[in-house]
């Protein structure tokens, strides 16, 4: 019975969700864009939002990081470390540059992300 009230509860949120969120101008998804863009190859997102200086840098560190990284890994005594080492900060700096595209791209259509330890939430800037 319990799960039952459960469901229920959450259908009606998701319903109820829904419907505020028909009422009201989904932003566009640009942001989201320029986001996966730079996940994809860091940097290009920021190019995308007219950040030339900035995708440069961020192309920059990327390719600092795969040469210098596989120089450290090659020093080290076993050679699969590299692939680890190389592609564990290739990861980190794709999410960093992911999310600064991300941000920046909603700063420049308007909007903002408010993260708290309890929600997100994207907010109009007017």
């Amino acid at each position: 019975m319990r799960y039952l009230v459960v469901a229920v509860l959450v259908m009606v949120g998701l319903l109820g969700g829904g419907l505020t969120g028909m009422a009201r101008e989904e932003p566009n998804f640009i942001p989201l864009l320029h986001g996966t863009a730079s996940l994809i190859l860091p940097g290009l997102g920021q190019y995308l939002n007219g950040e030339y200086d900035k995708a440069l840098t961020h192309f920059l560190v990327l390719v600092v990081i795969h040469v210098g990284a596989g120089y450290i890994a090659d020093l080290m005594p076993w050679g699969y470390y590299r692939y680890y080492l190389v592609s564990g900060l290739h990861a980190l700096w794709a999410i960093y540059s992911a999310i600064d595209a991300y941000e920046t791209a909603l700063e420049l259509e308007g909007l903002s992300l408010n993260v708290s330890p309890t929600r997100v939430e994207l907010a109009w800037n007017f």
